[in-house]
């Protein structure tokens, strides 16, 4: 838990930042006990009495610098950073900054004497409620104490026993909108994480929908100083699956507890508040996949054995959901997943099923195609690509093949097969981005472009006569792009013909 320490280097001191530092020191060099946690009950013996005394005979020389900087070469470590800090004051000005990062970011810091950095960053920033924490780890982890510091107050308990103030401010602080009910503006969700703070009473829940890459656990223990800063909390994800169906042996409504192991990992700042409970929903729904039961689980819904139900409510594109419901009805099987999204539970499903998922949208011709080019793509993206690449093998296969085209014919030809395959936004795109040069090829990319409804804001691009041109060959772009067969060949034939162009066109055999 303690913030790592990493040196910057030395800068001049900016005025402002002097001002502040001075003015904390002389604060300090007034009154040693700003520095020392509040008691929150009476101790036999108070940790923090011999402090208090090593401080207070210090600041009896606060207007002697070199008498203090004498101190804060030898002796207890705080007392020494106490020392240097209300030198600061005595002196009266700070020439150079020494410059720490932290988590927090980047911290200045004035150097004196042979002080740890820690401890003389946490007395120079006393009032900050992250930053004085720094000087007061070592001694809460020996004496087995628990430190609080927020914006109102720093105090001491010789048990986990956090103050209302401390609550308060990490609740308000939190990365989530708590209502003061504890709960994320969604508490009947059914998928939920909670953290439980005993010695407040408190269980907070933030639902799935809210849940984000955060460690909510960490923000609530990182004002705390203690050997064990979580020993006041514990987790639990709540997975209550909806039920969408009426099965006669539910199988998911079983207790599960969360493993050691992952608990272990959110404990230690490992994985955040999301994976938290990707990671617990993963492993209780391996448990239920080790049921033998055909089993649809999508999000926080069960729809038992139903598949045409659960096709129906998860979520994605229809050539996606071609593909799971394909798959599903192949064989028995089961598909539980943490998310309602296609392209998740398509991922998941990948390395088991890829190729099957394949084979529900494309040829094994198309397939073959793929494997040859080596198509690395991920999952959805692969059966987006399988599923084109299919369509257009269907289109080409009803359209002519060619021996011979000329550059009219084949730009035309080119343009026709590009939006029978892949639309007019493909045309538009290969258009805009070749900006043909020739005036007969211009008229013809301008007639396409009307052809297709897609001429709108760009008729600057071309002359008058090109859009006078290509208004004419529209008329004959629009048949060549809604043909095929011989009727194609013929609407070719007066595209070429009606650029003016003589070259001839010839079919394969």
């Amino acid at each position: 838990m303690r913030p790592r320490l990493r040196m910057r280097g030395s800068k001049i001191t900016p005025k402002n930042l002097e001002k502040e530092l001075l003015a904390k020191a002389k604060k300090l060099a007034e009154n040693p006990r700003l520095l020392i946690p509040t008691c929150q009950e009476e101790c036999r013996r108070c940790d923090f009495e011999a402090l208090l005394g090593k401080i207070e005979s210090i600041a009896r020389f606060k207007d002697e610098p070199e008498k203090l900087l004498s101190f804060a070469n030898w002796g207890d470590q705080l007392a020494r950073a106490y020392a240097a800090t209300i030198s600061l004051a005595a002196a009266g000005k700070i020439p150079y900054l020494a410059v720490m990062n932290l988590p927090i970011g980047e911290v200045s810091y004035a150097v004196r004497g042979k002080v740890d950095k820690e401890k003389l960053i946490g007395v120079e920033y006393f009032d900050d409620p992250d930053l004085r924490l720094l000087a007061f780890w070592e001694i809460a982890e020996k004496r087995d104490l628990h430190l609080y510091s927020s914006s109102e107050r720093f105090t001491c308990s010789s048990i986990a026993k956090a103050p209302a103030d401390y609550v308060r401010d990490m609740i308000s602080t939190a990365p989530y909108r708590i209502d003061r009910q504890n709960n994320c503006p969604h508490p009947d969700s059914n998928v939920a994480l909670r953290i439980i703070w005993k010695s407040p009473e408190l269980t907070l829940s933030i639902c799935q929908e809210c849940i984000s890459d955060v460690n909510l656990l960490h923000h609530f223990a990182s004002r705390i100083a203690a050997r064990e800063p979580m020993d006041d909390f514990e987790i639990e994800v709540k997975y209550d699956l909806e039920c969408k169906s009426s099965c006669s042996k539910c199988l998911v409504k079983e207790p599960y507890q969360m493993s050691s192991d992952l608990r272990e990992e959110y404990f230690e700042g490992k994985i955040d508040d999301r994976t938290v409970v990707e990671r617990f929903a993963k492993e209780k729904l391996i448990g239920l996949k080790g049921s033998g039961e055909e089993l649809f689980v999508a999000g926080s819904k069960c729809f038992g054995s139903d598949r045409n139900a659960f096709i129906e409510q998860i979520r994605g594109s229809e050539i996606e959901k071609a593909a799971l419901s394909g798959l599903i009805s192949l064989t028995k099987m089961s598909i539980i997943s943490s998310s309602d999204q296609t392209g998740k539970i398509i991922s998941d499903l990948w390395e088991e099923h890829g190729e099957k998922l394949l084979a529900q949208v494309a040829s094994q011709t198309v397939l073959d195609s793929l494997k040859r080019e080596g198509q690395s793509l991920p999952p959805t993206q692969l059966l987006q690509e399988a599923r084109r690449l299919e369509m257009a093998r269907g289109i080409h296969s009803s359209l002519p093949e060619y021996a011979r085209l000329g550059e009219v014919g084949k730009y035309a030809d080119r343009l026709a097969r590009l939006f029978k395959t892949e639309g007019k936004s493909a045309v538009a795109r290969i258009i805009e981005r070749e900006k043909q040069r020739e005036h007969r090829l211009r008229a013809i990319s301008y007639g396409f472009l009307v052809a297709i409804g897609e001429s709108e804001g760009k008729a600057w691009q071309y002359t008058k006569e090109e859009m006078d041109f290509g208004s004419y060959l529209s008329t004959f772009a629009s048949r060549l792009v809604q043909s095929d067969g011989d009727e194609y060949h013929d609407a070719l034939q007066l595209v070429v013909q009606a650029s003016g162009s003589i070259e001839k066109i010839e079919r394969k055999r």
